[in-house]
């Protein structure tokens, strides 16, 4: 059976694990998702009923950010994932998307850079986590769980769409970013009361790529630790626990979210003996500077390193 939405296909597929009702229209999406927009096969709605905490459930709303020429979604309470499948036949790996966007709203902008994933026939899944910031909760913690939740999914979920349920990875931007990095070095914390038999799987992803990640450093912004030197020390929340997949930074040596954050994450990955990769662009501010000489071709080199940890 077909359904469709806002102009979009969506198809249904019987006896899926966990599968929910049909998530509600988003307004705009075809626009804010543009040429991801006939990839898109399905639409999953994380929770079956409310999710954690939650007295609502808004599926948020797409609108055009003029000055920066991007859409934003907005004012999320009932998360999704977004499923997009490659042309030709698929491979068997999947990776999650994390929007950036202070964890005030979702930035599509950042998210067109994982095309070239797409393109190189590994499935994406986009995740609209709940925003803003709750009040009286970290401002992490709710898009945490829809996080920890999406992976289960993508995992119970893995026979129906035909990637491996060990093929799992995220890329994340900015807040984003902050959110693929802790989801991949902290998945044993237990976030949330069981919902149902979904949650009896395991929410580790087998890569990760944090991409110039925000709120990672105990000094907030600079990089700086109390001596006024380089090094400031990773937050506690970043546990590096048994599950920790391989992964890679990418930042820029000018954002205003120190690139330590990214030197930090990976010389304790290094310590650990986990695989990392790491890109520290000279000259380069948040967002990895456009059509910059030196940073042109980035998406593609998220490509060949997927490609060379065998997925």
């Amino acid at each position: 059976m077909r359904f469709v939405f806002l102009g979009i296909a969506i198809v249904g597929v019987a006896a899926s694990v966990g599968a929910q009702a049909p998530a509600p229209a988003i307004e705009n999406i075809d626009q804010a998702y543009g040429a991801f927009a006939d990839r898109i096969v399905e639409r999953v709605r994380l929770w079956p009923e409310l999710a954690p905490h939650e007295t609502e459930a808004r599926p948020g709303r797409f609108v055009k950010d003029e000055k920066r020429n991007t859409w934003r979604c907005l004012d999320v309470s009932c998360p999704e994932l977004v499923i997009l499948r490659p042309e030709g036949k698929p491979r068997d790996t999947v990776v999650v998307v994390m929007p950036g966007g202070g964890y005030y709203s979702e930035n599509m902008g950042g998210c067109m850079n994982t095309k070239p994933i797409l393109d190189s026939g590994r499935w994406l899944a986009m995740l609209h986590y709940r925003i803003p910031r709750r009040k009286g909760r970290n401002i992490y913690d709710a898009p945490r769980e829809d996080a920890a939740r999406a992976i289960r999914f993508l995992r119970a979920n893995a026979a129906k769409y035909g990637w491996s349920p060990e093929k799992i990875g995220a890329i994340g931007f900015s807040a984003g970013g902050h959110l693929a990095a802790i989801s991949a070095t902290s998945s044993q914390d237990a976030l949330y009361e069981r919902v149902d038999e979904l949650d009896d799987l395991s929410a580790h992803l087998n890569f990760s790529i944090p991409v110039y990640p925000a709120y990672v450093l105990e000094d907030g912004k600079t990089g700086r630790n109390e001596q006024g030197g380089d090094g400031a020390a990773i937050l506690p929340e970043f546990k590096f626990d048994a599950k920790t997949p391989p992964m890679f930074m990418v930042h820029g040596d000018k954002d205003y979210y120190s690139p330590m954050a990214s030197v930090q994450l990976y010389a304790e990955l290094h310590r650990r003996k986990i695989p990392a990769q790491l890109f520290v662009y000279a000259n380069t501010s948040h967002g990895l500077g456009g059509d910059k000489v030196n940073v042109k071709g980035w998406p593609q080199r998220v490509v060949d390193w997927i490609e060379s940890i065998g997925f």
